[in-house]
């Protein structure tokens, strides 16, 4: 059962995954600035337009500064998946984590950082971030979800090059 979630990058669909999953879970939020971290514990996160959601999150930069969730959704722009999966390493080996961004092989990046069962997902919902803390969801459409490898079996594990799910 998922308890708690973690999205990694509060931009517009970061956002929206956050607000939505707080009403069923406790939704944690990694974002790279201390403001925005600040914002968020202190007013939440709102959607506007397509959904109406106020959501309560827990924000941080550090993820030492969160507690394990069991569910981590990477939604950083492309450009942000390398340096978010090491932020990552090392942290929360029992987490599930899912990537969203549609296309980029971020399952790979992610995959160099850790052991993590992982699950690729694909988005074509849209919003326009219109502060810190409020999102306009603007297109809300479908998200597939499915497993992309489980865990690396021992002989991958060595090689810290490996990402293939046969090895």
């Amino acid at each position: 059962m998922i308890r708690r979630t973690c999205v990694v990058g509060a931009g517009a669909i970061g956002s929206l995954y956050a607000a939505h999953l707080a009403r069923v879970a406790d939704s944690l939020v990694l974002t790279r600035r201390p403001e925005h971290a600040d914002a968020l514990n202190a007013d939440g996160l709102r959607v506007t337009g397509r959904h109406e959601v106020a959501a309560r999150v827990t924000a941080a930069v550090d993820p030492g500064d969160l507690p394990e969730p069991d569910l981590v959704i990477v939604a950083t722009k492309a450009t942000g998946v390398e340096p978010a999966a090491g932020t990552l390493a090392g942290r929360w080996p029992e987490a599930t984590v899912m990537t969203v961004q549609n296309g980029l092989g971020a399952e790979q990046i992610v995959r160099r950082h850790g052991d993590w069962q992982l699950v690729s997902g694909v988005t074509f919902m849209s919003g326009t971030k219109h502060s810190d803390t409020h999102v306009e969801y603007i297109l809300d459409t479908a998200t597939w979800l499915g497993p992309w490898m489980t865990r690396r079996s021992s002989a991958c594990r060595r090689s810290p090059t490996c990402s293939s799910p046969e090895a």
